[in-house]
């Protein structure tokens, strides 16, 4: 049985497994263990898993020893899953000078696709991760965008028009 990306019954192995095992044990359904709860489903594991749904009182195929969603949330209060991956976020604006050293980074290749994305690119090839005359012409129709006043649309990156980018972390 897969519940939330993790799967439970024989087969099934992790730490859910044993979290599943202690939760067991802690509300007094762990007399099948001989030596507690472990990483990989056991007959253990079926067994008291068993006892547990009988108490909510499921029988026949409804009480065979693997967890189902409504009983999985009955004995852990939520649903574990799989854990999502976290986003990674956004490149912190790296600074004005920063650009104007005509960096080689995987920062500038990230910048360059948000670019393109927006429609914002006077790439002929790339972006690529050198800073070149083709990033500044892109970021300077991305502050055109932005509708800055033509005195802040010189291509040279600044905080606020970075931030509102949304260049992701690399």
């Amino acid at each position: 049985m897969t519940i939330g990306g993790l799967e439970y019954g024989y087969g099934a192995k992790g730490s859910h497994v044993t979290a599943v095992g202690k939760a067991l044990v802690a509300k007094g359904y762990g007399k099948h263990y001989a030596e507690g709860p472990g990483p990989s489903w056991s007959d253990a594991d079926t067994l008291n898993y068993a006892d547990f749904q009988r108490s909510l009182g499921y029988s026949g195929k409804d009480a065979d020893g693997v967890p189902g969603t409504s009983s999985l949330k009955a004995l852990m209060g939520t649903l574990p899953g799989a854990s999502k991956p976290k986003p990674k976020g956004y490149e912190p604006f790296p600074g004005a000078a920063w650009f104007k050293r005509n960096p080689k980074s995987p920062i500038v290749t990230a910048m360059g696709k948000r670019l393109v994305a927006e429609g914002c690119s006077a790439y002929k090839s790339g972006p690529g991760s050198q800073w070149t005359n083709a990033d500044r012409e892109s970021f300077r129709k991305w502050q055109r965008k932005l509708g800055d006043a033509p005195a802040y649309c010189d291509g040279w990156p600044g905080r606020k028009q970075w931030d509102a980018l949304k260049v992701p972390k690399v």
